[in-house]
């Protein structure tokens, strides 16, 4: 599994994406499924409210599916629709720009 906040641009905290691979035991592994949880202060969902309202919304879908593709991953929905991707740090997710910060060697 991998963890990482989900910052604005302006580095506010408004949630948590967790990547989970098909087969834990491989270090490789090329697909998976993830999920977003939008957990925001009151203070950065008033200041990113389109942000906000686009992670909040994936927060109710189940599953959600990734797949690596080059050297970026893409995010797929339930019915295995392009919704975003990331590349390094960056996240894009339904036409909105947010930034990672990985948390797995720090967990």
């Amino acid at each position: 599994m991998h963890y990482f906040t989900i910052n604005s641009e302006d580095n506010r905290h408004l949630g948590f994406l967790v990547l989970m691979a098909d087969d834990e035991n491989d270090s490789a592994a090329t697909s998976g499924c993830f999920a977003v949880k939008a957990q925001a202060e009151m203070a950065d969902q008033q200041a990113c409210p389109v942000l906000w309202r686009a992670l909040h919304k994936l927060s109710a879908i189940n599953p959600l599916y990734w797949q690596q593709h080059g050297d970026s991953v893409r995010l797929l929905d339930n019915n295995g629709e392009p919704i975003g991707h990331l590349q390094q740090q960056h996240l894009k997710l339904n036409g909105q720009h947010f930034v990672l910060q990985d948390l797995s060697g720090t967990l």
